[in-house]
């Protein structure tokens, strides 16, 4: 249990190896107080495979909701895989979950423009740019609206 310190015994260091229970930590404050400023966030989270014929996982999406929005963390095909359209129905797949969830929209990041156009084609639009993020590609913030 982490139990806070009067005022005058507080400390600021940069930890390179921070403990899992003390980010937690930070995060159910963050998490709590917004919880009460906007109501529940009714948090959950979801994952869409690709396996192969033995069960084993070739590719997929991570996805958190949170207030009735989709967050898609991860999206990945090996590139032997790539060019098939395995991408977009695994996106397919992944926005009628977010719907049987009651998700109003769905938002990710992208880094380039080869994955942006990906997502455009799949009606996403570009709500963000931070151009030269790394290696001379943009990174995009988009989002889909949904229902």
């Amino acid at each position: 249990m982490i139990v806070p310190s009067p005022p005058d015994a507080l400390s600021i260091r940069v930890e390179q190896e921070p403990n899992a229970n003390e980010v937690a930590y930070i995060e159910r404050g963050l998490y709590g107080f917004e919880e009460g400023r906007l109501g529940s966030p009714e948090h959950s989270h979801f994952a869409v495979f690709l396996r192969d014929s033995a069960g084993h996982v070739q590719g997929g999406v991570d996805g958190h909701v949170m207030w009735h929005r989709l967050f898609i963390k991860t999206l990945w095909l090996p590139e032997t895989l790539r060019g098939r359209g395995l991408g977009t129905r695994l996106m397919a797949a992944t926005e009628a979950e977010a719907l049987a969830r009651g998700c109003l929209g769905m938002w990710l990041t992208a880094l380039g423009d080869h994955p942006r156009h990906f997502y455009l084609r799949l009606g996403f639009v570009t709500i963000g740019e931070l151009r030269d993020y790394v290696g001379g590609q943009s990174l995009y913030t988009l989002e889909k609206r949904l229902g």
